[in-house]
């Protein structure tokens, strides 16, 4: 396998996010390791998948094998698309490892599905889907965030300071670049979510899950960490490493346990 190819697939989040006005949005549980997919396809009159984008809870190798699949199916029918093969991922990432073959197969059963939930009308309601548009309309509606699912969300780059993110569910959400002073996250799950470049500044993550989630290039001051869960994959510029004196390490096992992506 080619690592360098792998992680800017990864890295890049390559294909990753939500498709606004989808033609179908379709939800895939992979049994092997319980991680979840959510595919977007936006479909032509003609047939044709004009565009496919991903979420997911999952792995590096989920995020890879999502891309890969999601640019295969640019361009062709559904019929086309329903026949790509894990020979055809290969190129890629120059071979997948043989212990991760499956994640291939995954893919492409998670594609398979999303055809057929277009062709059946059994994709995921309008209602349950969860994009940017409909947060800032919720937002703007009640004027709290707080106990909302915004998994996997993707709210880069807005004004959100002060807003309340209680007990939210924001795993692997999407947060890059935003102004979140003084946001309460007390009790909010964060797993894996992107705080990269944020300025995070009197906001309060009291209790937060904040395993695998990334706040390179944040603004701390004033921030509130204590009793929030950190893990080796939470990343922290090197000035800002304070923060873990009063926050909680959870190890793997824990990790696993909850469901979340190792």
């Amino acid at each position: 396998m080619n690592f360098d190819k792998f992680n800017a697939l990864v890295e890049k989040r390559v294909n990753y996010g939500e498709l606004e006005h989808a033609s179908v949005v379709s939800d895939y549980k992979n049994i092997g390791c319980g991680d979840g997919y959510r595919l977007y396809l936006q479909i032509n009159q003609q047939g044709v998948i004009e565009d496919a984008r991903y979420t997911t809870t999952g792995c590096s190798f989920s995020l890879a094998s999502l891309a890969i699949i999601c640019d295969l199916a640019k361009g062709k029918t559904l019929d086309e698309a329903a026949a790509i093969t894990p020979d055809m991922m290969e190129p890629y990432i120059d071979g997948y490892p043989e212990r991760r073959r499956n994640y291939a197969e995954t893919a492409i059963a998670a594609l398979k599905k999303a055809i057929h939930d277009y062709r059946n009308g059994t994709g995921v309601s309008p209602d349950k889907v969860i994009t940017r548009e409909n947060i800032l309309k919720k937002l703007a509606a009640k004027g709290t965030l707080a106990g909302e699912n915004l998994s996997s969300a993707m709210l880069n780059n807005l004004n959100l300071a002060g807003v309340d993110f209680r007990g939210a569910n924001l795993q692997n959400a999407f947060l890059k670049g935003s102004d979140l002073r003084g946001a309460n996250f007390t009790g909010a799950n964060l797993r894996g979510a992107f705080l990269n470049d944020c300025d995070i500044r009197d906001a309060d993550f009291t209790g937060s899950d904040l395993r695998f989630a990334k706040l390179a290039g944040a603004k701390l001051a004033g921030a509130k960490f204590d009793g929030a869960l950190y893990d080796i994959g939470t990343r922290v510029d090197t000035k800002n490493m304070y923060i873990f004196e009063k926050m909680i390490q959870k190890g793997k096992e824990l990790y696993l346990k909850a469901g979340a992506p190792a």
